[in-house]
């Protein structure tokens, strides 16, 4: 048996070595799996452990079937509706941009756009991307069917993985977190 110390190396290594052949200047990292595995509940776990420890973190949502965050009625949907080809939303709190698009951004066309301003991005679904994944598994769920490219750099579940990637409990938020970190490669100002 592997000890929790050895894999969190062992994964870290990986995924060091995984960012650096990439030549990655803000990390990007998606975490995948099939509906209802646990990857939002996850995330939610591992944004909140990085702010405790002082990371500027981006979460990016991947929805295949269009978005629309806007609500009808309201001064931006009419303003959209109206044929504004971008809308941005502004408070003393909050910055929301919305653009019309031809065709879906890339991640890395979203790292362009918010990379400097964090240290790192995690992704929820991208299954098919090539950056790092985070394979997030429910009981009885199998690897096979979970369409990606990309590096496995670990497999979350709480029953044994039999995709040859180190595995974490979805309980040991603190083990995935020090894989994150060690990605990001150095503390947030």
């Amino acid at each position: 048996m592997i000890s929790v110390s050895e894999k969190t190396t062992a994964v870290q290594e990986k995924a060091a070595q995984s960012i650096s052949d990439n030549a990655i200047v803000t990390p990007i990292v998606s975490f995948i799996g099939n509906s209802n595995s646990g990857k939002t509940t996850l995330l939610e776990k591992v944004v909140a452990e990085l702010k405790i420890l002082g990371y500027r973190v981006a979460t990016v949502k991947h929805t295949p079937h269009g978005c629309d965050i806007d609500h009808p009625g309201k001064d931006t949907w009419r303003l959209a509706r109206a044929g504004s080809d971008i809308v941005v939303l502004s408070s003393s709190d909050r910055f929301a941009f919305i653009e019309r698009l031809d065709d879906e951004l890339s991640l890395d066309q979203i790292r362009e756009t918010i990379g400097g301003k964090v240290d790192v991005i995690l992704a929820e679904g991208y299954k098919s991307s090539e950056i790092p994944k985070v394979v997030v598994r429910n009981t009885g769920q199998r690897a096979a069917s979970l369409k990606n490219g990309g590096e496995v750099l670990v497999t979350i579940s709480a029953q044994l993985s039999d995709t040859g990637a180190p595995q974490f409990d979805p309980r040991d938020v603190a083990d995935i977190v020090s894989l994150l970190v060690e990605l990001i490669g150095q503390r947030a100002d």
